[in-house]
């Protein structure tokens, strides 16, 4: 698994103006190198012809990410010639490096980087050395990952980051519990035993949704990595269901649910829980959540009918009630739970328990096996 870590560049105002400049020439080669090979009638291959690689590393670098550029713009049918506008630069082991084994008071990592110099960056002369400062989520990348030897420069503003590259194992636990969570506008998210996570963020998404974050993650989607954390937390030792929702495009939605909703992140948390997974160990099923929310968890009867209000349900069969979002999440965990190995144990069970003596055979009966746990 590929993670990124962005660290902040100080550069003083020398090093800027360099850095400016860097950036600059990229750019320009790139879009040159682009505009003449989309007239090439095939690109093929990880790297253009070698005669149009000739002046120095940088050049030769620029070649490299224009014919990556054209051979994908190609490959998606685009009819446009792509532009690169981008205000970066990528570096590999031959054009920039992190210095070893070198600190100061004030910053504890230094990035050698190869300057725009009158031979054009051909890497042989003076080089541009940077510093910047470590945070706490780098250093444990350091324990556990490798750090790959390329990694970029971006400018945003005033401001100058380098973007790194760490490879983090994966590994998998043999978990056999399973909590259901549904995702709604309400509740951020519910779990299948009746616990709530984030209602707090409700209003903070409210008073936030109009503004433009040109930078980092919104402060919604900074709780939902908050509340993605808890869970887990909360959870230990256990796999998780959730709704596979993407809401892509206006579809059949209303103006009105488009412009309350604008900045509602349905699959965020859903990613950030999948990435914390790939580290911990635990899996995330993406489960199909038509109906989730109208199927009785005790007898099965389906209807529309028996989602009376947005958070309460009452099955119109067997006259079973509870909370509308927790039973969603007790029916992802059962859509999972029954193909899964036998015995996993589905955490919020003890809802069925509700039905006088007759859940557990019905249960059965379903072909879902499953635990009541307290």
């Amino acid at each position: 698994m590929i993670k990124t870590y962005k660290l902040r560049i100080y550069p003083n105002d020398s090093k800027a103006k360099e850095l400016n400049a860097l950036i600059s020439f990229w750019q320009e080669e790139v879009n040159h190198k682009i505009k003449i090979f989309w007239d090439f009638n095939k690109v093929e291959g990880s790297y253009p012809p070698k005669e149009y690689t000739k002046g120095g590393r940088l050049i030769r670098d620029a070649s490299v990410k224009a014919w990556q550029t054209v051979k994908g713009a190609k490959k998606a049918e685009q009819k446009e010639r792509p532009f690169f506008n981008e205000k970066e630069i990528d570096l590999n082991e031959f054009s920039a490096h992190v210095i070893q084994d070198f600190t100061t008071k004030k910053f504890d990592l230094w990035l050698n980087v190869i300057s725009l110099d009158s031979k054009q960056g051909r890497g042989n002369s003076k080089r541009i050395k940077l510093p910047c400062k470590k945070h706490r989520e780098f250093n444990k990348a350091l324990e556990i990952g490798e750090l790959r030897k390329s990694f970029k420069i971006s400018r945003d503003g005033k401001n100058y980051y380098a973007t790194f590259f760490f490879v983090v194992p994966e590994f998998t636990k043999a978990n056999n519990r399973i909590v259901g969570i549904d995702v709604g506008m309400t509740h951020p998210a519910v779990m299948s035993d009746g616990r709530k996570f984030g209602d707090e963020l409700r209003n903070l998404r409210i008073r936030t949704k109009w503004r433009q974050y040109n930078r980092g993650l919104s402060a919604y989607k900074q709780g939902l990595n908050i509340i993605a954390k808890k869970i887990v937390s909360a959870y230990p030792d256990c796999n998780f269901a959730v709704e596979r929702l993407l809401f892509k495009g206006k579809g059949k939605r209303s103006r009105r649910f488009r412009r309350n909703n604008n900045t509602w992140a349905y699959a965020y948390l859903s990613h950030r829980l999948e990435e914390i997974g790939k580290e911990k160990g635990f899996l995330l099923h993406k489960v199909n959540p038509a109906y989730s929310s109208q199927q009785c968890p005790v007898c099965g009867f389906t209807s529309r009918s028996n989602r009376i209000s947005s958070e309460d349900f009452c099955c119109g069969q067997c006259g079973f009630k509870g909370d509308a979002d927790r039973i969603g999440a007790l029916n992802l965990c059962e859509r999972v739970g029954r193909n899964i190995r036998s015995d996993t144990e589905i955490i919020g069970c003890d809802i069925l328990s509700m039905r006088l003596g007759t859940e557990i055979e019905k249960l059965s009966e379903k072909g879902i096996p499953a635990k009541i746990t307290p």
